[in-house]
């Protein structure tokens, strides 16, 4: 995902060093692809009949015997080269509704589940502290930018946390999609709700810190989601008491 977005920001003007970036991290993260799946396909034994609800991010209509490097498919084939950060990795949420109990490996999808839960609890948390740090950075920086220098150097900042904000709600979105095909503690997934762009934006007037507690009730509702939620911390207040925009 990390790399999917990083090869999304590059543009079409990047330079060759730029370039070649994206060619590096995809040997290196196929290299993980490929020694995650030769282990996971021992302990879930899974044969050509299993049936996926996830698709493969990429079909290969390439001839991978006209070439004797990853250099020369690169070459040969521009527009069909293997995009590894959009492969389907084999995991129990990746299967089709019912192979789990079919293939006999609910334990599997059991720890599957507890390590996307942890994944949400990461994923929202870091979350919260991105939309405190741009709420922060808005009320300090921005509102006290005394040039145009300054003023775009703020906002610049605004949108680098916001810009954080959203590839941890990807990464939140994935986990929950996870749990929602796992079907397990469905309780717990009836808890996880959509985080939409107005949920970014912080509710509340332009107090000042004197008036605390008025607007804690209005925040989206992954600020009082789990147990480790530090609404006493500097930046908690900051975001809770302040105008984002």
């Amino acid at each position: 995902m990390l790399l999917q977005r990083h090869v999304a920001s590059l543009g079409s003007t990047c330079s060759v060093a730029q370039k070649n970036e994206p060619l590096d991290r995809r040997r290196k993260l196929e290299a993980r692809i490929t020694a995650y799946e030769n282990r996971i396909s021992v302990i879930m034994k899974l044969d050509d009949k299993a049936q996926w609800s996830i698709p493969d991010g990429n079909i290969l209509c390439i001839d991978l015997h006209v070439a004797q490097s990853l250099d020369d498919l690169v070459e040969l084939y521009p527009n069909e080269w293997l995009v590894p950060e959009k492969e389907r990795i084999t995991l129990p949420s990746s299967l089709a509704p019912g192979e789990i109990d079919c293939l006999s490996i609910e334990a599997i999808a059991r720890i599957e589940a507890e390590l996307r839960k942890g994944q949400v609890t990461d994923s929202l948390e870091s979350l919260r502290l991105a939309l405190s740090e741009k709420s922060l950075c808005f009320r300090t920086e921005v509102r006290n930018a005394n040039s145009q220098r300054t003023t775009h150097r703020a906002w610049d900042n605004v949108h680098k946390f916001d810009s954080e904000a959203r590839k941890y709600r990807a990464t939140y979105r994935q986990a929950r999609g996870a749990l929602q095909r796992l079907s397990i503690d469905p309780e717990y997934v009836g808890t996880l709700q959509d985080i939409t762009d107005d949920d970014f934006k912080v509710a509340g007037d332009l107090t000042d810190e004197r008036r605390l507690g008025q607007r804690s009730n209005s925040l989206p509702w992954f600020w009082g989601f789990g147990d480790s939620v530090d609404s006493s911390s500097p930046r908690m207040q900051e975001c809770m008491y302040s105008h984002c925009p």
